[in-house]
């Protein structure tokens, strides 16, 4: 039996197309509903849409235990890597009482809207706060067993430690906790455990879905652990094998064997000492930049790129506009000290033509943003080599992929 303690929240996104009723804790319910026997969801909803969570809650197969709001939250994304706009802006988690939750097996996130005490012998904690997240033992929590599951930048902090390794250690030592897992993106998985440590592969797959990944991650480590018991690397792999399927295809629930969903071709890739910095590798954004719509992608590229640790070059933000005997040297020398391009296709700019046929030349990578652009117009692109994709996000995690040399 797993208990869940985790938010519901409504979901929008404009590319692609999403709106869905989910959230850490709706998610995470879901993705074990068919492996554990008994999953129970304790979270907060509103009248309003109540009656959907049972909706939901009958059709995936586990049980509500929900304490009434007065309005949900949302959070509206424009694509997957893009901050997300929450509703109500102003949220006061000590509005609502706290959610109180006892049981063998527990997966306990961080709320919006409130708060949960907890109290287990084997329990996964996912603190899910980009901002300020709390030790698991503030609000009174208790475990037998406790299992910390953050992504890096929750870990630093937690701990006021840059170097992820370091922080983890401290967190087995300052917070009671017998494994640490770090969720490190494109980049896999770290685990910390008191017996020692490991580096989990991230499965490469075609397409990317990003949102809710880490809650995929977090229930599937939690069932594996804290209720079947293995040991924490392997529940970290099969969190990792299972979070792949999730993005590929947005399925849920997750089934015992991934590897076997029709159509799902994982890649394991194993990183080992990366983490990103400033510094990391070096990626050339080829693009037009000539419209306001051309420049907010470039920007939101550039972002989305450095938060997963790149060191972008990109012509419109290091170079500008000029003339062509400066601007062409200038990038020509960035594109060549570069480890993989990420081109955006759509209106066919010349320019960003020449720099993609410059890079395959040199044997340099090429990712290829094609949302709008026909088959034969990308046929030199293809017939060299070039990676086509036709979303944002995927092309971010393929572009990262392909700099850190899988």
């Amino acid at each position: 039996m797993m208990h869940v303690a985790g938010g519901v929240y409504l979901e929008y996104c404009s590319d692609p197309h999403w709106e869905e009723l989910y959230g850490s804790g709706g998610r995470a319910a879901a993705a074990v509903s068919s492996l554990s026997n008994r999953v129970v969801l304790h979270t907060y909803v509103s009248k309003q849409h109540s009656g959907t969570l049972d909706v939901l809650a009958a059709t995936f197969g586990y049980q509500v235990n929900s304490t009434e709001i007065s309005f949900t939250p949302s959070f509206t994304y424009t694509h997957g890597f893009s901050e997300p706009v929450i509703r109500p802006p102003c949220i006061d988690p000590q509005a609502a009482p706290s959610l109180r939750v006892e049981g063998d097996n527990i997966l306990r996130f961080g709320f919006l809207e409130g708060d949960a005490i907890v109290n287990g012998d084997y329990v996964v904690y996912d603190p899910q706060s980009g901002s300020n997240p709390r030790p698991f033992s503030e609000n009174g929590s208790s475990a037998s067993h406790l299992a910390i599951v953050a992504n890096q930048r929750e870990i630093v902090l937690l701990t006021g430690e840059t170097d992820i390794r370091q922080a983890s250690y401290q967190i087995l030592k300052g917070h009671g906790a017998e494994v640490v897992v770090v969720k490190r993106a494109a980049a896999g998985a770290y685990v910390v455990a008191q017996s020692g440590e490991a580096v989990i592969p991230v499965f490469r797959t075609e397409k990317v879905w990003p949102i809710g990944s880490g809650d995929v991650f977090s229930a599937i480590f939690a069932y594996y652990w804290a209720e079947r018991r293995i040991d924490p690397v392997e529940a970290a792999r099969k969190a990792s094998l299972a979070t792949a399927l999730y993005c590929s295809s947005q399925v849920l629930p997750i089934p015992e064997n991934p590897e076997n969903f029709p159509g799902f071709l994982p890649t394991p890739m194993t990183v080992e000492e990366w983490s990103p910095t400033a510094s990391g590798p070096s990626v050339y954004l080829a693009g037009p930049f000539f419209t306001m719509s051309a420049r907010w992608l470039i920007r939101e590229a550039r972002a989305a790129l450095q938060d997963q640790g790149m060191s972008v070059f990109s012509p419109f933000h290091d170079v500008g506009y000029g003339t062509a005997t400066d601007v062409a040297p200038a990038d020509l020398k960035a594109l060549e000290e570069s480890r993989a391009v990420l081109a955006i296709l759509d209106g066919l700019d010349a320019g960003t033509l020449f720099e993609v046929g410059y890079a395959r030349a040199r044997g340099i990578p090429v990712i290829a943003l094609a949302e709008n652009v026909s088959d034969g117009d990308l046929t030199m692109l293809t017939g060299t080599g070039c990676r086509i994709v036709s979303d944002l996000s995927s092309a971010i995690y393929h572009t990262v992929w392909t700099a850190l040399g899988a």
